[in-house]
């Protein structure tokens, strides 16, 4: 297991100005963690090679793709092929918080501003974001694929002790928990690892796992699975 904070990562340069983080790079794509300051505003840009998926993890914007404005807020999740002219915009009074897939892995060479893009007024879509389904561990999530590259659930553990279920382990998945709310513990081969709102964890097959909340508050996460993620690679003791 390997777990860091987002927060207390560096920041890396980026030509729209916001708070961004490298939080992960694997030869096949890079994550990164950005946070827009209220009623701020990305460039409209595109990519010759990269495509990229936005995960909302926080507070509520307008991502403009192609011409289209969709409404999106914390749970909505959307990938942008390479070539298609794109931007974020925060529209509340607050930070607006994302996750961004990158792959192949980043590159800011591969940054190509529209600066002649006048852009979409007023919202025409509302994100499509799938119903909440009961996952094999207790929790409730709402899950996306992105072809074979990485799976992505957004999801809520319960504070229940009858939901909990046992530790289990994947034999050729690795798996990546970033904690947006709330805090709980990791159990991690019959040890308890505190997590909290900002924690980055990567979880390695064989490694026997399992996510514990005992407050109130739902602790809300976003968990990434690289291959994808499948039930044949669902293991218990």
């Amino acid at each position: 297991m390997k777990k860091v904070n987002v927060y207390e990562l560096p920041l890396a340069f980026n030509i729209c100005d916001q708070m961004l983080r490298e939080v992960e790079r694997i030869p096949h794509w890079s994550m990164a963690h950005v946070i827009m300051n209220p009623k701020a505003e990305s460039l409209p840009h595109h990519h010759q090679a990269m495509r990229e998926a936005y995960v909302i993890t926080r507070g509520t914007g307008h991502l403009i793709v192609g011409g289209h404005n969709y409404l999106v807020q914390a749970g909505d999740a959307m990938v942008i092929d390479h070539h298609i002219t794109h931007g974020l915009v925060n529209s509340s009074a607050a930070s607006l918080e994302h996750l961004v897939l990158a792959w192949p892995p980043f590159d800011p060479a591969d940054v190509h501003v529209n600066r002649d893009y006048e852009g979409h007024k007023g919202f025409d879509r509302v994100f499509p974001q799938p119903e909440p389904v009961e996952c094999f561990d207790g929790a409730k999530i709402i899950a996306y694929e992105f072809g074979d590259i990485a799976s992505v659930a957004f999801g809520w553990v319960i504070n229940d002790p009858r939901r909990h279920k046992p530790a289990h382990y994947h034999k050729k998945t690795i798996e990546w928990i970033f904690v947006v709310e709330g805090e709980g513990s990791l159990e991690l081969n019959g040890e308890s690892h505190n997590i909290r709102s900002g924690d980055w964890i990567r979880v390695e097959p064989d490694e026997y796992h399992a996510l514990r909340n005992r407050k109130d508050q739902h602790m809300v996460v976003v968990c990434v699975c690289n291959p994808c993620f499948c039930m044949d690679y669902v293991h218990y003791r």
